[in-house]
């Protein structure tokens, strides 16, 4: 095993523990530091065994991923960090799950996935369950030094071992802070005490998971056409009033076979629901008027690049950018998603910005949007020239042909002197 190799294993290893800060990821860790409290006064041995069955449903579910990734990558498939995301039937899958634990923590329906055989309290499997959502929740956030370590282990000269081997401490990073408090008593002892104040925490956990659910349907939204979303909508109803009739009319007071009819009544009703009400249609996009050569004038510009204080952004287009290039303009890219938070928080706090804004025009930088939402070979190609296997990412194209990568994570300064570097080295050009 060479020292690269183990250098990029390391880095994912940091890229996964970094993932639980991740705000993809903080509803399922506000989750589980819930569940930590409520078994407060458990057995250090059931801890331990809670904390390895959460460790071994994110290892299964990387590994599922990574085993999938493989495979797509032998079969010449394009493969990037988040790309299920760009499946709207993946998107909406997610959306319907988180849903449905957010209303089960505001306490509409009790619903556990369960081994324990004491009543009330959490099982492992449960735990286990936690896990893969927290796996799946993770791969649309990217972290810093997540970027080089599935860069690495997606690219073609990846064997099938390392790349599993990569996606294994992405895992063991991810899970490392619970399974950490699991194992280590005098930790856990540090966390509040059992209370009434964790019913207005589930309620908040609730709200929480109501607003992932939101965030997805915006992506979801923007992937297939406007009656498919409303349909979409109606059949959430359709799931939210299932659940309310399992959890009232075949609840645990019943007896078992009034359970299992009711239950089969549910199942029959979301299936239906879903073959009715379910479209995934693609969303049909307007060309931007930007794009098109009447809309600029002789000199290749096209208006300003900001407008009633935002950001004029101009869709990703490489082509425009050499001829940007052959007028000695810079080029700033943001590669994004809508169901990329990270690339989200990033746009709203640090590029949509007074000091952004001002360099911008100050230097007359082109700023260039490219939309990952949905599968896109060019972005794509884009991406893996810049040694990247998803998004954010941030790159400023100068005249020469070059161009300035900035990390996953930035910030306004890091952003702003970035750009002044660049337009400075430009205006030394004669």
């Amino acid at each position: 095993m060479d020292f690269e190799f183990l250098s990029v294993l390391g880095l994912a290893l940091l890229g996964g523990v970094i993932l639980n800060v991740m705000p993809c990821v903080l509803p399922v860790l506000t989750m589980k530091v819930f569940h930590l409290v409520e078994r407060g006064s458990g057995a250090p041995r059931e801890q331990r065994l809670h904390g390895l069955a959460y460790t071994g449903g994110i290892l299964a579910a990387f590994l599922a991923l990574a085993s999938v990734l493989v495979l797509l990558r032998a079969s010449g498939e394009m493969i990037g960090w988040g790309m299920q995301f760009q499946n709207p039937a993946f998107v909406a899958t997610m959306i319907a799950i988180i849903f449905a634990f957010g209303l089960n923590s505001l306490g509409m329906f009790e619903w556990n996935v369960s081994l324990s055989t004491r009543p009330g309290r959490e099982g492992y499997g449960a735990s286990f369950a936690n896990g893969i959502f927290a796996a799946v929740m993770s791969t649309p956030c990217s972290a810093p030094y997540l970027g080089t370590a599935a860069t690495f282990a997606l690219g073609a000269g990846a064997s099938a071992g390392q790349t599993l081997s990569l996606f294994t401490a992405i895992g063991l990073g991810l899970a490392s802070p619970f399974l950490l408090v699991s194992f280590v008593p005098a930790i856990g002892r540090r966390l509040p005490k059992p209370g009434p104040w964790m019913e207005i925490f589930k309620h908040l956990m609730g709200f929480s998971l109501l607003a992932t659910a939101v965030w997805l349907f915006h992506t979801f939204a923007g992937q297939v056409s406007r009656s498919a979303s409303s349909a979409f909508l109606a059949f959430l109803l359709a799931l939210t009033i299932a659940l309310w009739g399992v959890h009232h009319f075949g609840g645990v007071i019943h007896g078992t076979v009034r359970r299992l009819v009711v239950r089969v009544l549910a199942v029959a009703w979301v299936a239906g629901a879903g073959v009715w009400l379910l479209d995934f249609t693609p969303a049909v996009k307007d060309l931007p008027v930007a794009t098109s050569q009447s809309a600029q004038a002789a000199d290749g510009r096209d208006g300003p690049v900001v407008k009633d204080d935002r950001i004029v952004w101009r869709p990703f287009d490489p082509a425009r950018i050499a001829a940007e290039g052959r007028r000695h303009r810079l080029v700033f890219a943001d590669f994004t998603a809508d169901w990329c938070m990270n690339c989200k928080a990033n746009e709203k706090l640090v590029i949509e910005t007074d000091p952004v804004r001002k360099l911008l025009s100050q230097h007359d930088i082109l700023p260039m949007k490219a939309d990952y939402t949905t599968e896109d070979e060019g972005i794509w190609k884009a991406l893996q020239k810049l040694g990247r296997s998803g998004v954010p990412a941030y790159v400023i194209y100068l005249p020469d042909g070059s161009w300035d990568l900035l990390p996953e994570q930035i910030t306004t300064p890091m952003l702003t002197e970035r750009l002044t570097a660049a337009a400075t080295k430009v205006a030394r050009i004669p």
